[in-house]
């Protein structure tokens, strides 16, 4: 069931990063196109698709397993001690995404009851940082996908050595 989930939410956030990414340099084009050809003002929403794509690409890099560290140390350890500190890692960086979900849930809750708007677009302000919860939700699911993935090769090993 997680590599089903992990595997929606990987082609959910491929296609999401894509058409926002798209639509954002069109928005920031016709901006300029706007602001210095045409000699109009247009209120640039590009700020709020580029949010989306930061949050959406944090779970992009917790799947490719492309987030900084330090693997140096962990790079030199044993086979099994490896194995064992890297779960350990992943644990912990999942724990930090569910608190990190966690109170952008309770942030999310407030915008939706105060119902404040942006400054220039009057777009709700809870739209805007919807992708907080989401991309921190779908981080969760690829690292308990990850976790998970990486149990059961030790226990499949473990199978090995006995038989």
């Amino acid at each position: 069931m997680l590599k089903k989930l992990d595997q929606a939410f990987s082609k959910v956030e491929g296609f999401l990063s894509v058409v926002l990414f798209l639509a954002m340099v069109a928005i920031v084009c016709w901006s300029v196109i706007c602001r210095y050809a045409l000699k109009i003002p247009f209120l640039q929403s590009a700020r709020y698709l580029m949010i989306y794509i930061v949050y959406i690409g944090t779970s992009i890099g917790v799947k490719s397993k492309s987030h900084i560290g330090v693997e140096v140390f962990v790079d030199m350890l044993p086979e099994k001690i490896y194995k064992k500190v890297r779960i350990f890692t992943e644990i912990l960086c999942m724990l930090m995404f569910v608190l990190l979900f966690v109170l952008s849930l309770q942030m999310f809750n407030h915008l939706i009851m105060t119902n404040q708007m942006t400054t220039t677009t009057q777009i709700p302000t809870a739209v805007v940082f919807f992708c907080l919860p989401m991309g921190f939700f779908m981080g969760i699911i690829h690292y308990l996908y990850s976790i998970e993935t990486m149990i059961k090769d030790i226990m499949h090993r473990k199978e090995e050595i006995e038989a």
